[in-house]
């Protein structure tokens, strides 16, 4: 009997081992499957996404998606990518008309539901118009992974996505600790994508210019160029107001210049008032009654810019000059002190133009 039960368990061996063979076969033929070969070409262009190579990455999801890769990732990037690259926003929408019902039924299924996601599908709704579904999808990923069973597992990525998700839930606070937390993990762990740790440094960057911390500010939109320079997060505006409060003047009126957006004019302004600050530079931190310039009052402060306007403009008339010639000594004096206290003004509203217009400044700001 001992031998009848060896002998089985011989056979059992060897038809094991003959069978190790096809199903090595097996495994590599569904690798090399027209499936499998679209799901590798759709990695690489996953990867370039990531790294924010947009035109590069467009070609490669193109193919994939050719090959009959059905993924909802692939089609929300392949319309990110279509919309950078053919320079509207028509071609992204349609690719995730066809994203969204792919990515829906994938969360749908037991596990599918991940951060990434939800995080597309949340841009999605909003994109649409869809408020509702964007709130319940928001919702889901920060109760499911914020408030999950190890939200210390998360990494810098994840943190970025769900700031994002309370930005489009309008929880402001909620939002900068992700971002900040964000920031703190891409910097423990010495690394990740660069597209999305520069995204995440500039949500953070914002957050400090609006607090007044100018130099971390600054350090922050330096950070985040330096990592990904096509990062469109970092406004050239605020960027500038952030390298003129440190009074970096050739970086201000170099970023000023390269305002297209809405913001453009007062960055003329910003622009003017930075030549005019270089020219007279360094500028003192506190008034002519030795009281702190950032710790006046707002309605002292636009009372002190006036007098400086005032006395500045009659310095200017007193003594003739021409553009480019070195600055009279008393003109030099009240031009620091106007371009302070103004700048000091500017940096708190964020704007110049209407108050200047307004107390008919401009022209000692823009000439």
């Amino acid at each position: 009997m001992a031998n009848a039960t060896s002998g089985n368990a011989a056979r059992r061996t060897a038809a094991l081992r003959r069978l190790v063979p096809h199903l090595a076969l097996v495994v590599a033929c569904a690798a090399c499957s027209p499936e499998g070969a679209a799901k590798r070409t759709a990695a690489q262009g996953m990867a370039l996404y990531n790294e924010g190579r947009y035109a590069e990455a467009l070609p490669i999801l193109k193919q994939a998606r050719a090959a009959g890769l059905k993924d909802g990732t692939l089609l929300y990037q392949l319309g990110y990518c279509r919309e950078v690259v053919e320079g509207k926003p028509e071609p992204r929408r349609e690719t995730w008309r066809e994203a969204e019902p792919v990515l829906a039924q994938e969360v749908s299924q037991a596990g599918g539901a991940t951060l990434e996601r939800l995080y597309y599908l949340t841009v999605i709704q909003s994109d649409s118009g869809s408020f509702d579904t964007m709130t319940q999808y928001a919702r889901q990923g920060v109760e499911q992974f914020e408030k999950g069973p190890n939200p210390n597992a998360l990494g810098g990525e994840d943190w970025f996505r769900l700031g994002r998700l309370h930005d489009f839930l309008s929880e402001a606070s909620e939002a900068e600790a992700a971002y900040r937390r964000s920031v703190s993990a891409f910097t423990k762990a010495k690394g990740g994508v660069a597209s999305y740790r520069s995204l995440a440094l500039a949500r953070v960057a914002d957050y400090d210019l609006t607090a007044g911390h100018y130099p971390i500010a600054a350090e922050g939109f330096d950070e985040a160029l330096k990592l990904f320079p096509a990062n469109n997060q970092v406004k050239p505006f605020r960027h500038a107001l952030a390298l003129l409060a440190v009074r970096r003047y050739d970086d201000a009126i170099a970023r000023f210049g390269e305002d297209r957006d809405e913001t453009a004019t007062e960055s003329q302004y910003g622009g003017d008032l930075g030549r005019k600050a270089k020219a007279v530079a360094p500028l003192d931190d506190k008034d002519v009654d030795d009281s702190r310039i950032q710790s006046l009052p707002d309605e002292v402060l636009s009372a002190r810019v006036r007098e400086a306007a005032a006395d500045y403009r009659a310095a200017r008339v007193k003594n003739s000059y021409q553009p480019g010639d070195p600055l009279p000594a008393e003109v030099a004096v009240h031009q620091k002190r106007f371009v302070t206290l103004l700048g000091e003004y500017f940096l708190r509203t964020k704007g110049m133009q209407e108050f200047t217009l307004k107390e008919g400044i401009a022209d000692l700001v823009r000439r």
